[in-house]
């Protein structure tokens, strides 16, 4: 499945305030756009989960994408943090 059918799958799941199913998606995006470097779907899927971040209040969140991108969880709290003040 391509990783923009996992993120409208995971836009959805987040309309239904379904956070967990919505998380696994936009993560599942976000590999998939990581993996062939889009950079504009990664941008879009990490709006989407700063967004998903802020209604769901799961404090995990940050580190799991951390972890798929390889990077510090303060680095993408941060990151999201400064997405959604741009909204």
């Amino acid at each position: 499945m391509s990783a923009s059918i996992y993120h409208d799958l995971g836009s959805v799941a987040q309309e239904q305030r379904q956070w967990t199913q919505a998380r696994d998606y936009f993560l599942k995006a976000l590999e998939g756009f990581a993996e062939f470097q889009d950079q504009h779907g990664l941008m879009v899927v990490l709006g989407s989960l700063g967004r998903l971040w802020r209604e769901s209040g799961d404090g995990s969140l940050p580190g799991m994408v951390a972890k798929r991108l390889g990077i510090a969880p303060d680095e993408v709290e941060s990151g999201l943090r400064k997405m959604l003040e741009g909204e």
